[in-house]
């Protein structure tokens, strides 16, 4: 049996014991697969949900879940119809248009006639902000997109519902066949164990993964990408010392370019086997021995001149597509940018890989923000339930994975990618990496401070501070942040 984290299966496990309690039945569990995908088998579209173990279920039965009324109403006999609700999200561009327009076909298709008026808050830490500074007057959407941390530091407030009730409930929610539908990873990332609830609902994920410059690599004499750090960093080095052919503009040849971002580092601490949390999410743990081995690589190939920070916003991808820089690791969500930018830089053969680890088999970061229901009133609050369980259906999955990168969350999306994979390669190799393990980000309110506490140490560190005593402050102060936004007992 492949290691599990333990997050994943106190989720899996709560969530079973949830349903067995509400709807006083049992499910049978199905075997998980044995293998993972090889280098080769990830480029062959997937036939069978990249799962390893059964998605939690939640059947209805003729009995009512247990929830409280005075939030919820009388769930079953509620009706949603002719109500108006607001939906925040961070989309902008040509995400904007299009979740517009898929906004418009619900207002348009809906049999209950519920409106949904969408509003742009121009990204993640704005539309955060503006939540944080609505909570002492009130003035909050009927829903918004929230990563797991968000919507924990949101449910300190009370000011979010549990989407429990609306999963199991017979009438609005999902059967145990449409539960099974939905990949393991997606459905127990928004478990909060500080409110042991799940308060979001996943209708894409997105992943790390190494970009590499597959023509810059023969030419340095490799057959293939690094799978551990060690290659990683040989490869770096030399590929600094020797640039690639057919760069185009002006720059310094770097084997690695990076962006601080915490995401990054959780990345490099999962593919050692670490974590950034204990596993009761009492306190925060990244100053361990994979946060220190990470550090101390990352500050050696800075140190050599094989890495180096990106000058810009988005300056590694300009960069990687321009021949500049022969590895990068961000999210899938960047692959349409990517291909952009080789296209119109030095037009070379590239691909994407799990990042190199140390543990047997990838580990890989799959992250993803999810909507969150605020509290108004039950009919408000199914309307919002209803519009998010529309947009988590495969026909909509689907259609949002193929216009931006993100991976769906149901393997009836998948199936419905299968031309959209055979003319995206790259996409549907790394959509075979959701079989791999992952790690889990903090899904605790705080995380967001603590995410800059993180990227202050990785300047510092970077700059040439010592690694551990950066690390030992950046916990210090992450677990400040976590006793500060715990929930009260």
């Amino acid at each position: 049996m492949r290691e599990r984290k333990w997050f994943a299966l106190i989720a899996v496990l709560a969530l079973l014991l949830a349903v067995l309690t509400a709807c006083g039945q049992k499910t049978t569990p199905t075997a998980a697969p044995t293998e993972k995908p090889t280098e080769a088998q990830a480029t062959e579209a997937p036939t069978t949900a990249p799962a390893e173990t059964e998605a939690p279920t939640a059947a209805p039965t003729e009995e009512a879940p247990a929830y409280d009324t005075a939030i919820y109403g009388d769930l079953e006999n509620i009706d949603p119809s002719g109500q108006e609700v607001t939906y925040w999200y961070q989309h902008t561009r040509s995400r904007e248009e299009l979740l517009q327009s898929m906004i418009d076909e619900f207002n348009r298709t809906n049999e209950w006639g519920i409106t949904v008026k969408g509003e742009s808050q121009g990204g993640y830490g704005p539309l955060y902000q503006k939540i944080i500074a609505g909570i002492p007057a009130h003035q909050l959407p009927t829903m918004a997109v929230a990563y797991q941390n968000q919507a924990a530091t949101y449910a300190v407030q009370d000011v979010l519902v549990a989407l429990d009730p609306y999963v199991q409930s017979k009438k609005w929610g999902y059967s145990q066949d449409d539960l099974k539908d939905f990949f393991p990873v997606a459905l127990t990332a928004d478990y909060l164990p500080q409110f042991k609830g799940r308060y979001g609902w996943p209708p894409y994920k997105s992943m790390e993964v190494m970009y590499y410059n597959q023509d810059w690599l023969k030419e340095l004499g490799y057959d293939g990408p690094p799978t551990t750090w060690d290659e990683f960093g040989e490869m770096a080095c030399k590929a600094a010392q020797q640039p690639f052919s057919k760069a185009t503009g002006e720059g310094k040849s770097l084997g690695y370019e990076y962006s601080i971002d915490a995401s990054r580092f959780a990345t490099f601490i999962f593919s050692r086997g670490g974590t950034i949390i204990a596993d009761d999410a009492s306190k925060y743990v990244f100053n361990e021995q994979p946060g220190v081995d990470t550090m101390k690589f990352w500050q050696d190939l800075v140190n050599k001149g094989c890495a180096a920070q990106a000058t810009e916003k988005y300056g590694d991808q300009t960069d990687f597509g321009n021949g500049l820089s022969l590895f990068t690791v961000g999210s899938i969500s960047g692959l349409p940018y990517y291909a952009k930018a080789v296209e119109s830089g030095a037009n070379f053969s590239w691909s994407v890989n799990p990042p190199p680890h140390t543990t047997a088999e990838p580990r890989m970061n799959i992250y993803g923000a999810s909507q969150s229901i605020f509290k108004s009133t039950p009919e408000q609050q199914l309307a919002a339930w209803l519009f998010i369980k529309w947009m988590s259906e495969p026909e909509q999955q689907a259609k949002w994975a193929s216009s931006t990168g993100y991976f769906p969350t149901r393997q009836s999306a998948a199936d419905l990618m299968k031309d959209y994979f055979a003319e995206h390669p790259i996409y549907k190799k790394a959509f075979g990496f959701m079989a791999y393990e992952s790690g889990v980000e903090s899904p605790v309110a705080g995380y967001d401070e603590c995410r800059t506490a993180i990227s202050d140490m990785l300047t510092n560190v970077l700059g040439g501070a010592d690694v551990q005593g950066g690390l030992d402050g950046a916990v210090e102060q992450c677990n400040e942040y976590l006793q500060e936004a715990a929930p009260s007992k």
